[in-house]
């Protein structure tokens, strides 16, 4: 049953209008774990049981609805190195086969040293948990513009996407868009709701909205190039008869952004996982191409295409013959590109090996193995057809808060 302290907010990729997940928030402000432990004089620890707890039985919550959106919740950093232990209970198995993502926010009763969040921020994502950080460019304030673009130029170097809270007006949700910010939430785009789902209009108007809007850029011009036969910089042209040959002129190539800043969220099922379990996961994510297959150690060992799976299991007997043998036997090797991998191999990759699987997911992985999410081949295409931004810039409104997410 639904825990009423709780509310959903949808959260939407600016890039193709949908709802890409819902935040669970305290329904009510006296329900947040600051406020629940304000003078009591509870130590870092016990305040950290209670976050996690609360983070815990928010995800449930969002879970009750039956909603097929990713959830992503706020957890305290004192939490990740206290009580990170009691947030394992939010891995569901195939009723909800994508990890939570969980929103690092800072600490509430005592400091978190690098030095022991890095390495407990590491071991959540081993467990199959995604990370956000919190209130990245809360603290520079609205009128920083340099601030925010470097919040948004930092992340985007390291592939990590920049989601923005807050947003109330198309100007601002422009802006962001603008400045290369790829997720937004907030009273704009539907604000805080009694159920997890978004409103079905918003992501018409939001479309609307956008589609005169320039792609944030994806290019940047190279340094010139000598050409043989021709002078390079800072030496010039020899003095001869005829036609001068032209200038050499800049080359554009691409920018080679880590594809890690296209992964979505994967859907993950244990490499033992049988075929029965392989179908309720699919039928609960309707909008997945394929699963995942990960080890204990969360490293893809199989991919579950949607098609090729659900044929096998509507074939004559089909349901009766792999219910219950291992979805394994179903999978094909997945995919993988490294996370640190330009765009432009991600989309080489894409186009080898079997023509057949040509549409597969791409599977990102970390340097260690670990599955970071899915590149759909359709986005690495969609990226690789735009048309280069407008060379103009407009003046940005600036959002009142970003979020890596």
């Amino acid at each position: 049953m639904p825990d009423q302290r709780f509310a959903y907010v949808p959260v939407h990729d600016l890039r193709s209008g949908r709802c890409t997940g819902v935040e669970v928030v305290p329904r009510l402000h006296h329900d947040t774990v600051a406020v629940a432990a304000r003078d009591r004089g509870w130590d870092a620890r016990r305040i950290a049981e209670l976050d996690a707890g609360t983070a815990v039985s928010a995800v449930a919550s969002a879970r009750s609805w039956g909603a097929a959106v990713p959830v992503q919740v706020d957890v305290a950093a004192d939490t990740v190195l206290h009580a990170r232990g009691r947030l394992r209970a939010m891995l569901g198995g195939s009723s909800d086969p994508v990890a939570p993502l969980l929103e690092v926010g800072p600490p509430i009763a005592a400091a978190a040293p690098a030095e022991h969040l890095v390495p407990a921020l590491a071991e959540l994502r081993r467990w199959g948990f995604r990370i956000g950080l919190d209130g990245a460019g809360r603290a520079f304030g609205p009128e920083v513009v340099a601030a925010v673009r470097a919040v948004v130029e930092v992340s985007r170097a390291v592939g990590a996407p920049v989601a923005a809270t807050g947003v109330r007006d198309a100007a601002r949700l422009t802006g962001l868009f603008a400045i290369g910010i790829a997720f937004a939430q907030g009273p704009l785009l539907g604000g805080r709701r009694a159920a997890p789902e978004a409103d079905p209009a918003t992501r018409a108007e939001l479309l609307g909205l956008l589609s005169a809007m320039p792609q944030p850029a994806a290019h940047r011009t190279a340094a010139v190039r000598p050409v043989p036969g021709r002078p390079g910089p800072g030496h010039p042209a020899p003095e001869r008869g005829g036609t001068p040959e032209p200038a050499a002129t800049p080359v554009t190539v691409p920018a080679g952004p880590p594809v890690r800043g296209l992964a979505v969220p994967a859907v993950t099922l244990p490499d033992d996982a049988v075929g029965d379990t392989a179908r309720e996961a699919l039928r609960a994510r309707p909008d997945s191409a394929g699963i995942v297959l990960v080890d204990r150690a969360h490293r893809p060992v199989g991919y579950l295409d949607r098609s090729r799976v659900l044929l096998q299991l509507a074939g004559r007997f089909g349901h009766a013959l792999w219910a219950e043998k291992p979805a394994a036997e179903l999978a094909d090797p997945p995919r993988t590109v490294d996370e640190r991998t330009p765009l432009h191999r991600a989309m080489e990759i894409g186009l080898s090996g079997d023509p057949a699987r040509g549409y597969d997911d791409l599977v990102v992985v970390a340097p260690d193995g670990t599955c970071r999410g899915v590149v759909p081949v359709a986005e690495l295409w969609r990226r690789a057809i735009l048309p280069p931004a407008a060379s103009g810039r407009r003046p940005v409104p600036v959002p009142q808060a970003a979020r890596t997410a």
